[in-house]
């Protein structure tokens, strides 16, 4: 195998070809209700209803926080840049002004295309939620550990959040590193004792910003030993002797953050089996939609191709404990954030956030979900209730009411749906949601 040019890149990589095998009839039927459908509403979901509304388009300057023009100490220890970072990301989110949270009079009118883009424009066009380095920073597993250990303290942050480490934060941490920053070949076991010093119940790893497909309920890798296997290669994309001295680049974000390519974190499901046995050693997951300091009523996401396995009382849990964690928080630190927590639900009641999903400091989503017109909805409604706004005209009636993104959201489903019969139900129209 090449080595690429990134380790992320490695990881993240796949084969996306592959063959989808069409169903005729399904297709005639899809193609058919379309064209009908489209008659009658297809421009009202794709052109802004109402153009006399007022609408407000203030200047992004002033709103989102500006990165100091200094570049990174890329050089810096691994634990002297991660404390840089959380610390300028803490500084930067709390110096901001908080968004308003009384009715200011007349709502704003917000006219946009009720599409998925057309949506998550509007968004920032009406500095409802903030796209900055901050945001970016908090993309990083390793960065929103440290900046939630800060806020919260060290055991408090833990019970929500697993403890993270990064690769190259540990290796210089333990002194396992020559002088060339190649891994001493002879300190293996001095390795693994060092790793269950750090992680008593054991440890998984990851990447340290977004999800890798390779990546399991055990992260990466197996077991400790094949982590070990893998680690101690000459030719490992996970670590590279220049790593010890200079930070590594986020291929997702384009820049650096912790610097690291790979975390280590916390099992979280053996620490839990620990203290009260599991029935199955391993997690649900559940996406909670967020804005600010409150989570998005109706906005659970409907999965692409799995059952639901969690029952409701299970998902309103997972709700109530992402809630009671943004209580914790600052509305200073939540001032126009939109997040998006996946929970990870164990069957002896045990949760735990498992990620932290936000825009990467770019205007554009943060959830891959957004793409369901139900969850926009709940956002559409949320931002009516609670940010002095209004979507108005036929295409905020459409977003209001679970019809935005309605033709791209059918099309997908039908691409992830499996072969049988639930390819066949998919071509039959969704049933709106709000």
């Amino acid at each position: 195998m090449s080595v690429l040019s990134t380790p992320l890149q490695w990881l993240c990589s796949r084969n996306r070809t592959y063959t989808r095998t069409r169903i005729q009839v399904g297709l005639n039927i899809h193609a058919f209700v379309r064209i009908g459908a489209g008659v009658v509403i297809g421009l009202c979901l794709a052109v802004p209803q109402g153009s006399a509304a007022r609408k407000l388009t203030l200047p992004a300057k002033g709103f989102v926080a500006e990165t100091p023009k200094r570049k990174a100490n890329v050089t810096a220890s691994p634990s002297v840049l991660i404390d840089q970072r959380a610390q300028k990301t803490l500084a930067l989110l709390k110096s901001r002004p908080v968004r308003s949270l009384q009715a200011q009079g007349k709502a704003t009118q917000i006219v946009a295309p009720a599409t998925r883009a057309g949506f998550v424009s509007s968004v920032y066009t009406n500095r409802l939620v903030e796209a900055s380095w901050a945001t970016e920073m908090l993309a990083d597993k390793r960065i929103a550990y440290e900046v939630l250990k800060r806020e919260l303290g060290e055991e408090k942050a833990q019970m929500l959040y697993p403890k993270t480490l990064g690769l190259r934060e540990f290796l210089v941490k333990h002194g396992f590193l020559a002088q060339t920053g190649a891994i001493k070949k002879d300190d293996v076991e001095e390795i693994e004792a060092a790793l269950y010093e750090e992680f008593p119940n054991g440890f998984l790893a990851r990447v340290a910003v977004g999800v890798s497909p390779r990546e399991t309920s055990r992260g990466l890798y197996p077991s400790t030993d094949a982590f070990l296997v893998e680690l101690m290669k000459p030719s490992t994309p996970i670590y590279r002797p220049n790593h010890a001295t200079h930070a590594v680049s986020s291929h997702i974000l384009g820049s650096i953050a912790s610097g690291e390519a790979i975390v280590l974190q916390e099992n979280f499901v053996a620490t839990s089996d620990a203290k009260k046995a599991l029935k199955n050693k391993f997690f649900q997951e559940v996406r909670v939609h967020t804005y600010e300091a409150k989570v998005v009523a109706n906005a659970r996401p409907t999965r692409w191709v799995q059952k639901e396995i969690l029952s409701d009382e299970q998902n309103e849990k997972a709700e109530k404990f992402v809630a009671d964690f943004l209580a914790q928080l600052p509305l200073t630190l939540l001032s126009r954030q939109a997040w998006s927590v996946d929970v990870a639900v164990l069957d002896n009641g045990d949760m735990k956030i498992n990620d932290i999903v936000t825009n990467r400091g770019e205007k554009v989503g943060w959830s891959s979900y957004l793409e369901q017109p139900h969850v926009i909805a709940a956002y559409v409604r949320h931002f009516e209730q609670n940010a002095d706004v209004h979507y108005a005209g036929v295409s905020g009636w459409f977003m209001r009411h679970g019809f935005a993104n309605y033709f791209a959201y059918w099309g997908t489903r039908i691409q992830k749906a499996r072969p049988g019969v639930g390819k066949v139900l998919a071509y039959l129209p969704p049933w709106p949601r709000f």
